[in-house]
């Protein structure tokens, strides 16, 4: 068993001696063999079946613990499968979530510790993967290509499942039919029955020793289903007057109920007519409430719209599956397409989503002034140098940006230095082009031009041919004589 020395790490006054863990009676008849294979404790591998009470799971656990099948479970095991069978209701299945974090914070262990004793009840084959965690963002899959910054970063959890050994059924006198997870109780043995019918009696004894037996309080009315029929007396109903007078009863004053609106009933009966036509015509809306799909359409009822209308509106809306709410999927889109611009309403039927304002986070008109003053402070008084910077880059933006919203100053027109000249149309006198004809070379064009490149191109290649080349004269022979 274990020995105290291992709780070292937790509170000692809420661990108790885990001398106290005794093995059950008879535990040793029924052979078991610890899981140490991690591919066994998954769901699809595991002997045991699936459970879906916390308080089945809290006596397999018990039973496994106090039978002694692991060396190292006990105390701390027990109080890690509490906090898992108060997880297990927000499954139907069975499953709950492992947050090493979370369950070391409420226990007041450590996270190795936590893993540890995880560890234990997958190895006694009381609880098994559904799925493992990981760090990658489900609401990147949940999203798609529609995933923002906005959204965060939400990481995988650890499931498990809560399961029942084999050697527990066994012990208690259960007939199993099947194997692994998907296996199932069918009936219990003569045994099995009187343990069951004492493992009843210790409960009942336990919640009549543990409750106060106090008389039952009938002064609070009760509800008008389990309303007592009260006989019918001819006393004063409001104290002395037998009978009111309908003059008496009109002047009563009668308070509406918080919620409802001024419609008559009238008119919304007129309006549930209207809705069944639209449910008739709509397939999606098939099926649901017309009282409640009447109500969730009154904002096109208060505009005058018709149920020909109304069903030609949801026809465009192309809903690819039935919602499983009709009237919420309805009241929810109307202001949304409103508020988008899909759907046009008469002003004041639909409230307008609120808008945050914007703010540049450094005016003081809007809540984020102050806080963000209060933040340059505590810059400026930790981180001088940088505040220092920070708060010349400010300025020089401000005196951009309110340089830029200045009107453009004009700027003064420059006189021409040319006198006669006209800068507004761009033209010269005939004694300004004289003057440029008389200072300028003449430009060639024509046959000049092209004879002058023809005798440089000639004189260049003469050139060339003088500096790169040479001939071999050999000398000549003597003559005969």
């Amino acid at each position: 068993m274990q020995h105290v020395s291992a709780c070292r790490h937790i509170n000692l006054t809420a661990c108790p001696d885990v001398s106290e863990i005794r093995p059950v009676s008879g535990a040793s008849r029924h052979a078991f063999a610890l899981v140490r294979d991690v591919a066994a404790q998954e769901v699809d591998a595991t002997a045991s079946r699936q459970l879906r009470r916390a308080v089945d799971f809290l006596a397999a656990v018990r039973f496994m613990v106090e039978a002694g099948f692991h060396p190292h479970a006990g105390r701390t095991t027990l109080r890690l499968a509490e906090v898992f069978a108060t997880r297990m209701a927000r499954s139907k299945d069975g499953h709950f979530p492992f947050s090493a974090e979370a369950t070391a914070h409420m226990l007041g262990l450590k996270r190795r510790a936590v893993f540890n004793h995880a560890r234990y009840l997958r190895e006694l084959s009381l609880i098994a993967y559904v799925e493992h965690g990981s760090k990658h963002n489900v609401l990147r899959s949940r999203y798609g290509a529609r995933w923002k910054k906005e959204h965060g970063y939400r990481g995988t959890a650890t499931l498990f499942a809560a399961l029942a050994p084999r050697v527990w059924d066994e012990a208690m006198g259960r007939r199993i039919r099947g194997q692994g997870y998907k296996a199932r109780m069918v009936g219990v043995t003569p045994a099995g029955r009187i343990l069951a019918a004492a493992a009843g009696e210790d409960r009942r004894r336990q919640r009549a020793d543990g409750q106060p037996r106090h008389p039952v309080d009938n002064s609070r009315p009760c509800t008008p289903s389990v309303g007592v029929p009260q006989p019918r007396t001819s006393g004063a109903v409001d104290g002395g007057i037998k009978d009111r007078t309908r003059k008496r009863a009109s002047r009563e004053k009668k308070h509406r109920g918080k919620g409802s609106t001024n419609w008559s009933a009238a008119r919304a009966a007129a309006a549930m007519q209207e809705a069944r036509f639209v449910r008739l015509h709509t397939w999606w809306t098939q099926g649901s409430c017309v009282r409640q799909l009447a109500y969730a359409l009154r904002p096109c009822f208060e505009a005058g719209w018709t149920w020909e209308e109304i069903a030609r509106e949801l026809a465009r809306w192309t809903v690819p599956l039935r919602p499983r709410h009709v009237a919420s999927y309805v009241a929810s889109e109307i202001p949304r397409r409103v508020n988008a611009g899909q759907l046009y309403l008469p002003d004041g039927l639909v409230a307008p989503y609120r808008r945050p304002e914007t703010s540049t986070w450094d005016d003081g008109s809007t809540p984020h002034g102050p806080r963000y003053a209060a933040m340059q402070t505590f810059k400026a008084r930790t981180y001088r140098p940088a505040a220092a910077r920070a708060a010349a880059s400010l300025t020089e933006t401000r005196r951009l940006v309110t340089r830029q919203h200045e009107p453009a100053q004009e700027r003064p027109v420059q006189e021409s230095r040319i006198p006669g000249a006209h800068p507004e149309n761009v033209l010269l006198t005939r004694q300004e082009f004289a003057s440029l004809v008389e200072n300028s070379t003449p430009m060639l064009v024509g046959e000049t031009l092209w004879a002058q490149a023809d005798e440089a191109t000639a004189y260049r290649l003469d050139a060339e041919c003088r500096r790169g080349t040479w001939e071999y004269n050999p000398p000549t022979p003597p003559e005969p004589r």
